[in-house]
């Protein structure tokens, strides 16, 4: 096999490790709930702190790895997340461990996300971003999705479901570490070398596109994509009674496998259009939600997890074409993590959806977050439709 082949399948390992591990808490997040007399705010408030965790770390990662190089990031972080699944399962009496673990499953996502999708595009090498960026996404999407669907078998047919699947995951962070510790570094820093400073990697006369284009597409990644992983099992547990736990696994699951399935969107449209398909889409997929919790119709989650999914891989993989399209390996690391902290900000959606509900009613809250999605998606239909000036 050839040896930068393999190099890329190890790192897409640890990719889908980290991604794996991000998810295996969210089906439990109702058994949480019950467990600790958790309200729903802070029951989400727990799927929502891994956000301050990555925001901690994404800005620095990408602009060190452009500075250090990619290795020496993945490593000790990969190796990291298996500790974070470890304080998850004191978790299970303990709402501050919940917290520590999550939020430490936030700070390696920053460290590692950004960092080995950019590690994947040297291995790969300049001339096939399209491939490469929807090969990434279905990497980590896999790992969305089979986290979540591991853990609601296990809580279905094994003993202890607050702690095997966390030892599971653990246990292959550890066993993928030695080798990512062995591929080899791509990233060449410059001579001279430039002093280290936080930046976003923008490059020169793109500003307007990133804020434009690029921006919302990243925030709607994972803005509809956490709507299934956490808040509509959540606000729907009533309506779930005994299958709550395997609803929320399959509505986790069927978002990222619809993620994956959707990739050839963004190389068949051109990753522009495919932004705005992906934006309305994600759109439908809200409004579909936001029915069946008006109507306690959960079966309706389902199609709405698949609508959500697809929307979100489809976005993650036109904006990393648009990355890989657009910058150098001077700054791919930085602004590839500059995209990954408005994704993961749309995270928060979940807890302000739940919030807003508080003020009016959270029929209203889902309503008016559909139509926030419309309306960047009419946005970004405009922003394409004309020249994009610097």
């Amino acid at each position: 096999m050839n040896p930068d082949r393999r190099s890329a399948i190890v790192v897409g390992l640890a990719l889908f490790t980290v991604g794996y591990g991000t998810n295996v808490s969210t089906p439990l997040l109702v058994r949480y709930q019950e467990r600790l007399d958790l309200d729903p705010t802070t029951t989400l408030s727990i799927f929502v702190v891994y956000v301050v965790g990555i925001l901690a770390t994404l800005l620095v990662a990408g602009p060190l790895s452009d500075r250090l190089g990619r290795r020496p990031l993945v490593v000790p972080f990969v190796a990291a997340s298996g500790v974070a699944s470890l304080v998850l399962i004191v978790g299970r009496d303990s709402l501050l461990a919940l917290y520590v673990g999550r939020l430490l499953l936030g700070v390696v996502s920053g460290a590692v996300i950004g960092t080995a999708s950019a590690w994947l595009q040297e291995l790969a090498g300049r001339g096939d971003e399209r491939r490469v960026a929807a090969i990434t996404t279905a990497v980590l999407y896999g790992g969305f999705g089979f986290g979540p669907a591991v853990t609601a078998a296990m809580e279905q047919l094994l003993p202890a479901p607050l702690v095997l699947p966390y030892l599971t995951h653990a246990a292959m962070a550890f066993a993928v570490v030695p080798f990512v510790a062995r591929v080899p570094e791509t990233f060449v820093p410059p001579e001279p070398r430039r002093p280290f400073r936080v930046e976003l990697g923008i490059p020169p006369g793109r500003r307007v596109e990133f804020l434009l284009v690029l921006a919302p597409t990243a925030f709607w990644v994972y803005g509809f994509a956490s709507s299934a992983f956490a808040l509509f099992p959540v606000l729907l547990r009533d309506a779930l009674d005994d299958v709550d736990v395997l609803v929320g696994g399959a509505t986790a699951a069927l978002t990222a496998w619809a993620g994956i399935m959707a990739r050839p969107v963004s190389r068949r449209a051109g990753a522009r259009l495919a932004s705005i398909v992906g934006l309305w889409a994600g759109t439908s997929g809200l409004a579909l939600g936001a029915i069946a919790f008006a109507t306690d119709l959960w079966p309706l989650v389902l199609p709405a997890a698949v609508l959500v999914g697809a929307a979100s891989g489809i976005l993650l993989t036109a904006g990393l074409t648009i990355i890989s399209e657009s910058t150098d390996d001077d700054t791919r690391g930085a602004l590839t993590s500059s995209f990954y902290v408005a994704a993961y900000l749309g995270m928060t959606g979940p807890i302000l959806v739940t919030l807003l509900g508080r003020v009016v009613s959270t029929t209203s809250a889902l309503a008016l977050v559909t139509v926030a999605a419309a309306v960047v998606s009419i946005g970004l239909s405009t922003a394409l439709r004309d020249p994009v000036r610097p």
